[in-house]
Order: structure tokens, then sequence, then C-alpha cells
């Protein structure tokens, strides 16, 4: 096992931002346990900053970006040889293979590189994803056996966008949520127990980016960002609560929708389209509208989720790291050299992972951000954000995945 030590000594006064305790707890979907990026794992910190992070295993996969998913000592992602894309699940104690599913055939890539970039989810004794090709699929966690599929170009008549599926499920309410791009039917709600159709919804062009269960002015809603527009739905019957126009340059809006404060949420985009802050209010009819609070260029995420804390959003403004304020849209700070990385929250800090694989973490404070440990763990491109599971952070590269803990004992 290989040693990674901090750079600097942390103070006192950093430490004391992390409760004393808190249970660990698994990473089951995209963007983690509450789909917005955030951690409890206060204990990985601590560990970090006081004793540096050991290296547990390193083990080799198939081409991809797809993100790393936990449930107990098992971990989950998607990858490809080249010609197809796998399912795969992988032990948490080692790094050994447990099993490996294909799913079908890798579709070609035109920007950024072969492999898929769904991140699966998991929910009790299944496991949902979505092949590049349109196929959704839910199998058992032990062993990989396919329980159902449902062939979204076959059932519905899927459009692909240009870099096949990118927008991982979303498990709630006993469904699946999913983005279907079919005419007339861009967004679908699946049966989880037998993956049958249970209503479809929207004619637009079909994103990059993963719908959100969400509560707005005390209404449950999905929101699903498409290729134009913000929707959202009712959970139970797929119809249309609110919309937000949203075009971006050739559909690519990838980044998910992001909950703030209460009954705002917060969208962004590359490609120069920029961030809006929304806040829904409930009419006298009991229906629901939609307010732009602000809109700017100040913040273009371009593929990777920002996060929320203390009133500002923190994310990466293409290759520019940045926190906005809540309220106004403004820059607060901005800092240079992870490139188009990638982010996570943790309590009061922010761990940010560059596209060139090195590791920094820091207090995600309002006037600046500073490193209090960094260390280089992987090499090549690294777009996929980190993921935190009981006491164990899980990095994706392009063709490997790593597992990082403190020394034990502390």
């Amino acid at each position: 096992m290989r040693s990674f030590t901090r750079a600097g000594r942390s103070t006192l006064l950093c430490l004391l931002a992390l409760p004393a305790h808190v249970a660990a707890e698994d990473w089951p979907q995209f963007l983690g346990p509450r789909r917005d990026g955030t951690s409890t794992e206060h204990a990985l910190v601590e560990g970090w900053l006081r004793g540096g992070l050991v290296r547990r295993w390193s083990a080799a996969l198939g081409a991809g970006y797809s993100g790393i998913v936990t449930q107990g000592a098992a971990i989950f992602t998607m990858d490809s040889d080249g010609a197809s894309e796998f399912v795969v699940s992988l032990s948490a104690l080692d790094g050994r293979e447990r099993w490996r599913v294909r799913t079908g055939p890798s579709p070609t890539d035109v920007y950024g590189g072969l492999g898929p970039r769904v991140t699966p989810a998991v929910d009790g004794s299944l496991l949902f994803t979505v092949s590049g090709t349109g196929r959704v699929f839910a199998l058992r966690v032990d062993s990989g056996q396919v329980v159902w599929m449902r062939d979204l170009a076959g059932d519905i008549g899927w459009r692909p966008p240009a870099e096949g599926a990118a927008s991982s499920p979303l498990v709630a309410d006993g469904r699946i949520y999913v983005m279907s791009g079919a005419s007339g039917r861009t967004v679908a709600a699946l049966d989880r127990a037998t993956g049958e159709l249970v209503w479809t919804a929207i004619d637009d062009r079909v994103s990059y980016s993963s719908p959100l269960r969400w509560t707005g002015a005390d209404v449950e809603q999905i929101l699903f960002l498409t290729g134009t527009s913000l929707f959202s739905l009712d959970p139970e019957t797929g119809r249309s609560l609110w919309s937000y126009p949203w075009p971006t340059h050739d559909q690519v809006n990838v980044a998910t929708p992001l909950p703030g404060n209460p009954d705002h949420v917060f969208i962004s985009s590359g490609h120069d389209q920029g961030a809006a802050l929304l806040r829904v209010e409930r009419r006298a009819d009991d229906g629901l509208e939609v307010e732009e609070v602000w809109r700017n260029r100040e913040m273009k995420n371009h593929f990777n989720n920002s996060v929320y804390f203390e009133r500002a959003y923190f994310g990466f403004d293409n290759a520019i790291l940045k926190a906005v304020d809540a309220a106004t849209g403004q820059s607060l700070w901005n800092a240079r050299g992870f490139g188009e990385g990638s982010l996570v929250r943790v309590g009061a800090y922010l761990i940010v992972l560059s596209d060139a694989g090195e590791l920094a973490c820091g207090l995600a404070r309002r006037d600046a951000f500073k490193v209090e440990a960094r260390l280089s763990a992987l090499g090549g491109r690294t777009w996929t954000p980190p993921s935190i599971a009981n006491g164990s952070l899980y990095l994706r590269g392009e063709r490997q995945v790593v597992r990082l803990s403190p020394p034990s004992g502390l």
C-alpha cells in the first residue's frame, strides 16, 4: 500500500470545521446519496488532513467515464473494450472483479473518447443502468443476472445524442426515471420491478443531463434538463408542472439541476451558456410558477456539476474553479490549475479532482479556496467526479479505478 501525505500541516481551526462523528454511508447513484455531490464522510477528510491517504488498491478497467457507485463491500461502474459496453462490479475490499455483464455495442463517439458516460444506480437488491445505445437494465446486485431489460430504441423510438446516452438513471417512487429521447417521448418513467412504461412526456431533444427528484414550493417534482429547457414533471403522471427555456449550443446540457436554498434550483451549461438561479412559487390556484432570480455567464459547467454551500455555488467555469454568490450570481473568487476538473463537498470542505488526476482538499469558503492537502492520485485524463463511501474515496480514470483512505487508527 502506498501512502500519500498531505501538503502542509492543517490547522486545528480547519479540523474543528468537521463534526465529531457522522456514520459512514454508501454512494448509491450519480452525485451521491442526495444527488447533489455531497457526503457526510467527515472522518475521511479529518483522517486525510491528519495523516494523508493510503492507496488501498488500484484496478484496471476498460475505457469510459462512468462513475463509481457502492453498496456495502461492492462497487459498480461501466466500461468498454472498444466494441462492447459492460456493467462491472468490483470488490470494495481489494478491487477484484465480482462480475461483468455486456449491455450492448459501444456507440461511436465524436468528441471525448471511447466508453460509457452513464453512472448506474443501486437500490436494494437491484442495479439499474442505461447502455450507450438506449437499453435500460435491471440486474441483481449479487450476481449481475439480468432481471429485466427495456430497449428504448426498439420500444419507443429512442434518438441517441452524439455521444450516446450519458444521462444517469434516477431511482425513486418505485420507478426508474430516464431520458428516453423519442419523438414526443423525451423522458420516461419505468416500473422498478418490471421495466414496464409508466408514463412518457415532453417533445424535445434529449440531453446528457440526469434527472433530479426535488421538492419545491412543497410539491414533489422530477426535474429534467433536456436539450432546450428545464422541465418540472409530476412524478406520478408525468404531467408538466412548469418549464424554463434553456437552449444551449447543439443541445449540450450536461450538468444536473442543483437545489440550493428552499424552493430554489440552479442550472448551468457550457458553450458560453452560463448559469441561472430559479425560484418556484405556488400560485393561488395551487399551480406552480417559476421566476428567474438571476442569469449570467459567471459559471459555465461544461460537464461536471457544481455544489452548494454557505449561500454560494462552487464549481468549474469551464477550466476555472470558481465560487459564485447564490443571491446575485456574481463571482466571489476563482482559481486555476485544475483544468476541467470535478468536485464533491464533505461538510465545509471541497474535494477537488483535476482533469489530470491531482486531488486537493480545502475549505469551501466564500473568500478563497485554500488547499489544505494535495496528492497526485491518477494519471491521464480524469473527467469522472470522485465518489465517497464507507470511509474511502474512489477515483475513476479513463482505464483505472483506485481506492484511497486514511491510515488505520486515525
